[in-house]
């Protein structure tokens, strides 16, 4: 009986290794261009780990494929996101005719120099000149009771796309609750040291696979508040709701009612029975709208279609089918802005600190309560 118990044991030490689902497997390699792609299995002090490959790809920057997420030794991956990356970094200036869709220019990522990013930040890829991510394991203030708090561990990855005179900060976080921060930046110098006021609007198209790549939907929630009705013991005045997205299109986000888009898989549950999801959350500090229609929604959603693009430019004609998008393959899109305002501050003369756009991917009914609240 020691025996036995003792091989069970070992038994239950062994890693359980991540699983690419069949239906995503058999759709088509992601587009790796020039890259040079790097696997990683990032493992954190609480026991949980991310499965994912990064690659630092000319015109689209960095890109994420393969993700999926462990929640302890001894469960299983979730397969999460077949691939991330941007669509379009579209940038009109507020007069005369420069609309430049940068990613359509085919921009090259930047060799990163290690002597600029000291440890603990390293640079990885492959050969010495095709080194062009920069990796950072990081700690973060995850949550906090009166008598305690908790700080997690995420895994922060970079490339920098060089768009002429602009550098594009392309950031992917991977944390160990889960969740996935995006973030783009803009900086360097502006064009010709121009004052012209402009903007930069980033889009992703996120191909999530959450369980694998059937079975997904999407739907907008929001929050709504009667400003007629007057609060009182037992009066509803604000309700939250999810209107699920039964067919492509675009959608309008809308401030007053903070709308997140969530993404669920009709089998995929938690411990305690309810669905588990990602919510698209966005880190706004404006909506901009120019006269191109691909531009004039914030969140779309399309059937996966492997003979459509990666750009975002052509969105509009993707949805032409109203296909549905209910327990389908489907992919997401996102739109945030950047503001570069006319006559701008001095402290933009000589080269533009970073500006920030993006958003988070956060779980839903992952965990079965506070991810690691029993640990100290």
């Amino acid at each position: 009986m020691l025996a036995l118990a003792c091989g069970s044991i070992a038994f239950a030490q062994v890693p359980i290794p991540p699983v690419t689902p069949a239906d995503s497997a058999a759709k088509p390699a992601a587009l790796d261009r020039d890259g040079d792609p790097v696997d990683q299995m990032v493992e954190f002090k609480s026991g949980s780990r991310w499965h994912l490959t990064v690659n630092a790809v000319r015109q689209f920057g960095l890109v994420i494929t393969g993700a999926s997420f462990q929640k302890s030794p001894g469960s299983p991956f979730i397969y999460v996101l077949f691939d991330g990356r941007l669509g379009e970094i579209f940038v009109p200036y507020h007069q005369g005719t420069n609309r430049f869709p940068d990613i359509l220019f085919d921009y090259p990522c930047l060799t990163l120099d290690q002597a600029d990013f000291p440890p603990p930040r390293r640079i990885i890829g492959g050969a010495m000149q095709t080194r062009k991510i920069c990796k950072e394991v990081r700690e973060y203030l995850a949550w906090m009771t009166d008598a305690r708090a908790r700080y997690g561990q995420e895994v922060v990855y970079f490339s920098v796309l060089n768009a002429a005179n602009y550098d594009y900060i392309i950031e992917w976080t991977f944390r160990d609750d889960g969740a996935i921060l995006v973030r783009g930046g803009s900086t360097g110098p502006k064009l010709g040291g121009s004052p012209v006021g402009h903007m930069h609007n980033f889009t992703w198209r996120l191909d999530i696979d959450l369980n694998g790549a059937g079975g997904d939907s999407a739907s907008l929630t929001s929050h709504n508040e009667d400003l007629t009705i007057t609060p009182g013991p037992g009066v509803v005045n604000s309700t939250d709701e999810k209107d699920l997205m039964s067919v492509e299109g675009g959608l309008v986000w809308n401030p007053r009612n903070f709308n997140t888009l969530l993404i669920v898989d009709k089998t995929l549950k938690n411990g305690n029975n309810r669905a588990t999801g990602y919510e698209l959350v966005p880190m706004r500090s404006g909506t901009a709208r120019h006269i191109e229609d691909f531009t004039q929604k914030d969140f779309w959603v399309t059937k996966y279609d492997s003979a459509q693009s990666f750009l975002a430019d052509n969105l509009p004609m993707y949805v032409q089918n109203r296909q549905s998008t209910v327990n389908q393959d489907i992919v997401i899109w996102y739109t945030g802005s950047e503001h570069h305002e006319n006559n701008s501050r001095d402290e933009d003369k000589n080269t533009v600190p970073v500006i920030w756009t993006g958003f988070d991917l956060v779980p839903q009914n992952l965990f079965n309560g506070t991810p690691f609240f029993s640990n100290p």
